[in-house]
Formats: C-alpha cells, structure tokens, sequence
C-alpha cells in the first residue's frame, strides 16, 4: 500500500480538508474587512493628523498582515500532520507519531493564537449567524458558555490541563488504544493536544481580543513549567528498560532499521529537543520584552523624578 494516499485513496482526510477550507474562508473574509478598516484609517491620517497617529495605522495594518501569514501556516502545519504519509507512518514509528504531535501541541496551537482567529472568524460568519449568536448570549446558556471559557483561561487551568494532556495520551493504555482506534486517534487525542495547547498559548501569546492575564515572569514561569514537564516526559521515555506501547514493541526491528527500544528512543530524543525549541523561544522574547519594559520604566521613574526636582 502507497504510503501517499490513505485506505480511500486521500492523500488528506476529506473532513480535514473541507474543514480548513471553511477555516480559511470565514477568517479571511474577517480579515479583509479588519484591513480594510486599518486602510481607511490610515488614508483618514495622512489627510487629518490631529484624528488619528498614521504610524499608530500602519502598525495595525501591518499586524494584521502577519497574523494572517500565522493563520496560513497553521492551516499547512494542520494539513502535513494530517497527510497520509505522517498518519501511516506514524502507526509504524513512533518517531514519526511523536512529530505529528509536536505539529499540534508547539507549531498549529502557537501559530493560531497568534493569528487572532477569534474577530476574523466572527466577522467572517453570515449576518444571519452573527444576529443568532447575539441572541443566544442573553440565554443562559450563554452565561455559562463564558463562565467555563473564563475558568478555562485562568492560568493554572490552562497550564494544568496542558500536563494533564500531554501525559495521559503518553500513557500506555490509551496511547495504545488511539494507535488501534482511527476515530479515536484522530477526533480524541489530536483534539485533546490542540485544545490544550491553544489553552496554554493564549496564556503566553496576546491573541486578540484575548489578552494573556500574567505579567511577563508570571508568563515565563508558564512556559518554564511546559519546559520541564516536556524534559521530564522525554527523560521517561527515553530511559525506559523496555518499549512502552504495545504496537511498536511487538517488532524486533521496525521499519528503518530501528529496534522498537531505539525508535522510542529517538522520538524522545525529538521531544527533548524539538518539542523544547517553541518553547525555549517563547520565553527568550518573554525575557527580552520584559527587560525592555524594565528599562523603560526605569527610565519614565528618572525623568518623573528629575521633571519634581526641577
């Protein structure tokens, strides 16, 4: 069997693929508008400086710009750990299984709170769909709706919830069961490290409207947990005796020569250092910009103090 197409001859689930063509459809039909607007304001600015600061225009203009590349690189990220090559092999690697998860929990989660899908979306829906949600937020079904979306970004949720996911899909039984189970592997545990993930990022990532409710070391010691729970996971597996799941550890020698111990191995090894990569970079810009805020409140105290003592 070709390790191109899947057992219906799709070289990407159809369901996938309708999926991030709606995706793309409702955030950048949002998006056009959103730019659009930052446009008007800008051409408002060169004409009328006093409404409105034009280089205040261009950088909203200009964010929304790069948001919509981080939107077009969460749909690729989705669409290649969806492909059938990755999903195929990885019933065979487990190297290759723990790429696609690092595809859902450190590059489509991050790349998609920095999109800011939220008003593009919104604003991509039909009317119609807009006027029911509007509807619906006096229900209390809706007072509910935001409650638990509020519980769920508090930060210790979001970071708990996080370690939870990532460890009990790691866990032999059920590791084995999405390895078994299609509907399982794919609706269950991608669904889990996505929804965990995007959790987690928005804490580390403003994603707007959203906004991540810690300071810049509350932040830091957000992405400092990811680190060492990732390490300690990848030290687990790495160091183990024996193979921990079932599928891979009945081959003496699986496919690329690998022994079953060494292909775990190997996709702890990736863990460690891929999976790390994100992250490490996440809290490097976290301590740069925290350092410049440092600064630059250093320096609005001197020259508060200098403007009373004058």
């Amino acid at each position: 069997m070709s390790i191109w197409v899947d057992a219906n001859g799709w070289p990407i689930p159809p369901t996938v693929l309708l999926g991030c063509l709606v995706a793309e459809i409702l955030y950048f039909r949002g998006w056009q508008v959103l730019v659009k607007a930052e446009q008007r304001k800008t051409a408002r600015a060169r004409t009328h400086p006093e409404l409105i600061s034009f280089e205040a225009g261009e950088y909203q203009r200009n964010t929304w710009l790069w948001r919509g590349a981080f939107f077009l690189g969460a749909i690729f990220a989705t669409l290649l750990a969806s492909s059938a090559p990755i999903d195929i092999l990885s019933s065979r690697l487990l190297w290759v299984h723990m790429i696609q998860h690092l595809l859902f929990l450190v590059v489509i989660a991050p790349l998609l709170v920095a999109a800011a899908p939220l008003l593009p979306v919104w604003l991509g829906l039909p009317r119609w769909t807009r006027r029911l949600v509007r509807a619906s937020a006096v229900l209390k079904a809706g007072n509910a709706f935001n409650k638990v979306g509020h519980w769920l970004r508090k930060p210790a949720v979001s970071c708990g919830l996080l370690i939870i996911g990532i460890w009990a899909w790691h866990w032999p039984a059920l590791y084995d069961l999405a390895l078994t189970n299609a509907a399982i592997h794919d609706w269950c545990e991608h669904t889990t490290f996505l929804a965990v993930s995007v959790l987690f990022w928005t804490q580390v990532i403003p994603s707007h409207p959203l906004r991540p409710r810690l300071s810049y070391p509350g932040r830091m010691a957000c992405v400092g947990i990811a680190i060492a729970q990732n390490v300690v996971l990848a030290v687990v597996l790495g160091f183990a005796s024996a193979p921990f799941y079932a599928p891979y550890a009945h081959l003496v020698t699986g496919a690329g020569g690998f022994s079953a111990l060494q292909d775990q191995q190997f996709g702890a090894g990736l863990m460690w250092t891929v999976g790390d990569f994100p992250f490490v970079s996440a809290l490097s810009i976290l301590v740069l910009r925290w350092l410049a805020s440092q600064s630059d409140d250093t320096g609005s105290a001197i020259q508060s103090h200098t403007i009373t003592e004058g």
